[in-house]
C-alpha cells in the first residue's frame, strides 16, 4: 500500500512541476528587481552585475534581445547586495557597461540604450499618462492579480491538499475531509500573512525565515487541536506526528518545486 502511495506522489509531482507553486513557501519578491530595457537593438546580450563587499562584481541573469527594441527582464539579488549596473554586448562584440546604482526591494528600473544609462523607476507610459498607459496599467494589475491568485493562493492550496492526503493516507487518518476542511483556512491566512510579512521586512531573509517558522509552529498547533476534535478515537501523539509530518512535507515540496522552477 505504501509503495503505491509513494508511486502515486512521484507521478503526481512530476505533472505538476510545470504548473509548480510553494505550498507553504512563497517566493521572497523582495529580491526581484524588474528592469526596462528601452531602444536596445536586436542580438544584444545584457547581463546583470551585482557588486560584491570586495569590490568585484557577481554575475546574474543574462538575456538577449530577441528583435524587440523595447522588453522587460527579471533579475535575482543577494541579501548583501547594495549595488548592481548592466553589462551590454551588442551583435558586433562591443561591450559597454552602465554605472552602478543602489538596489531597492522591489526596485524597477529604466534602461535607455541611447544615452546608456540605468535609473531608477518606470520608463514614462507605463501606466503613468495618457489613455494607453492607463489601459496597459489596468491589463498589468488584472494580470498580476490573477497570477497572485492563482501561485500565491490556490496553487499552494491544491499543492498541500495533495501533500496532506497522501500523508493522512499513510497515517490512516479517516475520514480525510477533515484535512481538506482545516488546510483550507490555515494555509491561505498563513500565505497571505506571510506575502504581507515579506512586504514589510524588505530584504531581510533572516526575519523572513523566522516569520515562517512562528507561523509554521503556530499552524500545527492548530491543525492538530482541530484533529483532536474531529478524530477523538485517534491518540494525541499520533495526531501531534501527523500535524508535523504533513506541514514539514508540505514546507519542503513546496521549497523544492520554487528551487527547481522558480
Amino acid at each position: 500500500m505504501k509503495k503505491r502511495i509513494v508511486i502515486l506522489l512521484l507521478i503526481v509531482l512530476t505533472l505538476l512541476l510545470p504548473h509548480a507553486a510553494s505550498a507553504n513557501a512563497p517566493a521572497p519578491d523582495p529580491w526581484e528587481l524588474s528592469v526596462y530595457l528601452q531602444n536596445v537593438p536586436d542580438g544584444t546580450t545584457v547581463t546583470a552585475l551585482f557588486l560584491q563587499e570586495d569590490g568585484t562584481f557577481r554575475q546574474g541573469e543574462t538575456y538577449t534581445s530577441g528583435g524587440a527594441k523595447n522588453w522587460k527582464i527579471g533579475v535575482w539579488f543577494k541579501e548583501d547586495e547594495k549595488q548592481f549596473c548592466l553589462e551590454l554586448t551588442a551583435a558586433d562584440g562591443t561591450v559597454t557597461s552602465t554605472e552602478p546604482v543602489a538596489i531597492e526591494p522591489y526596485g524597477d528600473y529604466t534602461y535607455d540604450s541611447a544615452e546608456n544609462t540605468l535609473v531608477s523607476g518606470k520608463p514614462k507610459g507605463t501606466g503613468e499618462t495618457g489613455l494607453g498607459g492607463i489601459v496597459s496599467f489596468c491589463l498589468d494589475c488584472g494580470s498580476m492579480l490573477l497570477f497572485y491568485v492563482f501561485a500565491g493562493l490556490l496553487m499552494p492550496v491544491a499543492v498541500t491538499f495533495l501533500v496532506e492526503w497522501l500523508t493522512a493516507l499513510c497515517f490512516r487518518i479517516r475520514p480525510v475531509r477533515h484535512v481538506f476542511a482545516i488546510n483550507a483556512i490555515t494555509n491561505p491566512v498563513m500565505n497571505l500573512l506571510l506575502l504581507i510579512a515579506s512586504s514589510l521586512i524588505s530584504a531581510s531573509r533572516a526575519a523572513y525565515w523566522i516569520i515562517l517558522a512562528v507561523l509554521e509552529i503556530a499552524v500545527v498547533f492548530i491543525e492538530y487541536a482541530y484533529y483532536r476534535k474531529k478524530y477523538p478515537e485517534t491518540g494525541r501523539a499520533k495526531l501531534l506526528v501527523f500535524a508535523i509530518t504533513a506541514n514539514v512535507l508540505s514546507l519542503l515540496i513546496g521549497g523544492l518545486l520554487q528551487y527547481l522552477i522558480v
